[in-house]
């Protein structure tokens, strides 16, 4: 695997870059590192450079695989039908396949989180342990409030002829996920849940994401907001090291 070339500008790094080349979507990659599989999912809109304060010292333990998102980042989407959680998971899931990685260890930020945790549903073969920051499983878990203001800025975007791309990530956000208590019961993945003390999560909702999930811990990073792996990344990468390690 690609060694980590130093001052490398992770999401924008010719020497790791690759591209897995889907029947919709062109998923762009870099990978760094040695030992077990570390994906790296960013949030919405976001790109692989979510985590370059994390890669550094994740791909001293692990071999890091940070993927850029359909439709964000470097990865492009060809698909007419709405964004889902669970698509993105399927396109983890070729990406853990092309590199021939039959079980695999997810650190998801928000979206990224919420693609973590449908991948650990859909594949229970294929995962390890997750860790998930600011993570929802039903769109009510930022509050109605927040969603309301979402489904007005998606309506003023449309009115204003807006990038289709853009909206439909926001609709992604109203939408989904759809998660239901059975199927966090029924994973069977160790999971780490995650948030800010000031995440935009609702802090229920973090508490029954890790009460639901059989063998889940919980963390409340004090004084973080939603960018707990921008604000606290030191301590996070040392709680994923620690939580894999076990």
């Amino acid at each position: 695997m690609m060694s980590l070339a130093q001052n490398s500008p992770f999401g924008n790094n010719a020497e790791a870059g690759k591209v897995l080349h889907l029947k919709d979507a062109d998923i762009y990659y870099e990978v760094y590192g040695n030992g077990q599989p570390l994906f790296l999912l960013h949030g919405n809109d976001g790109s692989i450079d979510a985590f370059s304060k994390e890669i550094p010292e994740l791909s001293k333990y692990f071999t890091v695989v940070a993927m850029d998102t359909r439709a964000q980042g470097k990865s492009t989407d060809t698909s007419t039908e709405p964004l889902t959680y669970r698509k993105f998971a399927d396109d983890v899931k070729a990406l853990a396949d092309k590199l021939k990685m039959k079980k695999i260890n997810i650190l998801g930020w928000s979206d990224g989180g919420n693609t973590a945790i449908e991948f650990a549903i859909k594949y229970p073969k294929n995962v390890n342990k997750i860790i998930t920051s600011g993570a929802n499983v039903f769109p009510n878990g930022v509050g109605e409030n927040e969603v309301e203001n979402m489904k007005k800025d998606a309506a003023k975007m449309r009115a204003e002829n807006k990038a289709e791309r853009d909206i439909r990530l926001l609709q992604l956000m109203i939408d989904e996920p759809k998660i239901t208590k059975e199927q966090l019961n029924k994973i069977r993945a160790k999971a780490l849940i995650v948030a800010g003390e000031n995440d935009l999560i609702l802090r229920s909702h973090t508490e029954y994401i890790a009460k639901e999930i059989p063998n889940s811990k919980l963390k409340i990073y004090k004084g973080a907001s939603h960018g707990v792996p921008v604000e606290r990344a030191e301590e996070l990468s040392k709680d994923v090291i620690e939580f894999i390690k076990q």
